[in-house]
């Protein structure tokens, strides 16, 4: 069994892409990121003797461990559990603390961010009789599961049609695809600018 699940936790580690920054030699290295798909957004976590400490899967030796089990963790993520010495785990610790790793999580709209300009100027729907060029911000909340909720408007225009629209454009916005490195998965806070302007004006940025 532990030899099935060391073969499934190399499984696991192929293919994933780790949205960190690591500090190698003085030098900051940073890992070019592509779209995500639903796939990407699957994360695994590693907890060794039950603490988990922020490691991959594939920082971990497969002759230290000494018992490995998968089952699902206090935040119902399902996870892998390590046994493994004391002594091996303070050099896991020590190794993590020398490195600089991102753990903030990666929020994206389906297709890459720069797919979500595309669908707010497909969807949107400007005022009849709208006159003028603006832009008005609009927050919201990104769930664990990419449901957006908590839709409010940041900066708002004067004009309560374009306010609404705005409101209704974001609350009808698909799901975003959303990728966690800590086990605890927190709502993300976010926001869009979304420009109207009349039929046939030009918007200089």
């Amino acid at each position: 069994m532990k030899n099935y699940l060391i073969v499934l936790l190399l499984l696991f580690q192929f293919g994933q892409a780790l949205a960190q920054h690591c500090c190698m030699n003085d030098t900051m290295i940073r890992e070019i990121q592509f779209p995500m798909t639903e796939r990407d957004t699957e994360t695994v976590f590693c907890y060794l003797n039950n603490e988990w400490i922020g490691v991959s899967n594939d920082m971990v030796q497969a002759d230290s461990i000494q018992k490995a089990e998968i089952k699902d963790d206090e935040y119902g993520n399902r996870a892998i559990f390590f046994t493994v010495s004391p002594e091996y785990l303070a050099q896991l610790k020590s190794k993590i603390r020398e490195m600089f790793i991102n753990f903030d999580p990666r929020c994206e709209f389906p297709g890459g961010n720069g797919k979500l300009k595309e669908w707010l100027d497909e969807n949107i729907r400007i005022p009849e009789g709208y006159k003028g060029n603006e832009r008005v911000h609009v927050g919201f909340m990104v769930m664990p599961n990419g449901t957006v909720t908590d839709v409010k408007m940041l900066r708002a225009s004067k004009n309560d049609e374009v306010n609404a629209e705005a409101l209704r454009l974001v609350n009808a916005l698909p799901k975003f695809r959303v990728k966690y490195y800590t086990p605890k998965k927190m709502p993300i806070r976010m926001a869009v600018p979304i420009s109207f302007r009349a039929a046939g004006g030009i918007w200089i940025r």
